[in-house]
């Protein structure tokens, strides 16, 4: 959504206060005029994967109370022309998976289908990934990703002996998922800490909005780093 090597979106208020946070890059101008009725699509970083530059967020289905009608939700943003479907293990307590799993077994093919855990061990990510692919209906994931990482602690832990990452490269590499990432969405530092530790990330998530340049700018002070090295960047 930022450039041609870098889109698809998460959960919070994006539209207005990324596009405003990104014209002073001048990237909006690589983006032609869509079709009436269509929805724009870019490269997904190096993964080689076209998604749209907007997505299905699953943190907030608990607002339709119930799995039928975050379903139908779900199924609705499919109809639509959406094709990047973004979930959490821990989103209303592992309901929004399920009401995933009732309803993209149909297209399953057809769209990127993302999901995280905040575990931070290797045994904890790997329990979460048998439980998310088990709710959502699927043998695997298009991008699996360590979400919300706060703090060096969570980044000590994530790769100390026996720490998530294992878990990642394992999953990645026994086909469980195709691509590996990370989430996060309080300090600028901690993402770059993370950018700096590891050299294989296909994504990383980060919030993008008119408020950003204010405070602990994410625009400023990782985007660029991310965009660098050229992977998939959603932004909240």
């Amino acid at each position: 959504m930022f450039r041609k090597k870098a889109s698809s979106i998460d959960r919070r208020t994006f539209v207005g206060g990324a596009f405003a946070g990104l014209t002073s890059l001048g990237l909006h101008a690589e983006i032609p005029k869509p079709a009436s009725g269509s929805i724009p699509m870019r490269e997904f970083g190096k993964t080689g994967v076209k998604v749209t530059i907007i997505g299905q967020a699953g943190a907030r289905l608990n607002m339709c109370r119930t799995r039928e009608a975050a379903g139908k939700i779900v199924r609705h943003a499919y109809e639509l022309g959406i094709n990047y479907f973004d979930c959490a293990h821990a989103y209303w307590n592992g309901h929004s998976e399920e009401a995933y799993g009732d309803v993209i077994p149909g297209f399953r093919k057809e769209i990127f289908l993302t999901t995280k855990t905040t575990q931070r061990t290797r045994s904890g990510a790997e329990s979460d990934l048998h439980a998310s692919l088990t709710a959502l209906r699927t043998e695997y994931l298009d991008l699996w990703q360590i979400h919300d990482v706060r703090t060096r602690d969570d980044i000590a832990a994530i790769f100390a002996p026996g720490g998530c990452i294992e878990a990642f490269e394992a999953a990645k590499k026994a086909g469980k998922c195709r691509f590996i990432g990370f989430t996060g969405h309080h300090d600028p530092e901690i993402h770059n800490e993370m950018l700096k530790r590891y050299d294989k990330w296909d994504s990383t998530l980060m919030p993008l909005h008119a408020a950003d340049t204010a405070y602990l700018s994410f625009e400023r002070n990782t985007l660029p780093h991310a965009v660098e090295r050229g992977i998939g960047i959603q932004a909240i």
